[in-house]
């Protein structure tokens, strides 16, 4: 189950004087896409649990060599970056029928999730749904 640990930073919310220290890393001549993930690295470690503690050129050092990684592993590629929605939506059921497990009511879950009670029952019962075919099995009738 993929969940998130924590909310990342918008770079819409950060100002140019947060961004400073990792523009100040990097080169003019840099690609665009080394720019895009050292910048998409930098918000999310910012975003990180105790980031506070860690001087943000750290983190702007940080963020720059994880894109030259990038940069190292995958050069001369196109990779696919899928957006991962089923994971969050598989992580959300999940999350959901644990919640029902240990008993709470629709209600309850409901207002834990930021879902209402009818997306509640719609996730049960498709995912009961999806348990019972796999434990019969498809039925041959022919």
């Amino acid at each position: 189950m993929m969940e998130r640990l924590f909310d990342r930073i918008d770079l819409s919310a950060v100002g140019a004087e947060r961004l400073q220290p990792l523009e100040a890393l990097m080169m003019p001549e840099w690609p665009q896409v080394w720019r895009d993930f050292a910048t998409s690295h930098y918000l999310t470690l910012l975003s990180a649990p105790g980031a506070n503690e860690v001087p943000m050129p750290k983190l702007a050092s940080l963020a720059v060599e994880l894109a030259r990684g990038i940069a190292q592993d995958m050069s001369g590629t196109q990779p696919y970056i899928p957006s991962g929605e089923r994971l969050s939506v598989n992580a959300r059921t999940q999350h959901v029928m644990a919640l029902l497990g240990q008993g709470q009511s629709y209600h309850e879950v409901a207002k834990a999730t930021g879902l209402t009670a009818s997306r509640i029952r719609k996730i049960e019962t498709k995912q009961r749904r999806q348990q019972m075919a796999a434990r019969q099995g498809c039925l041959l009738l022919d």
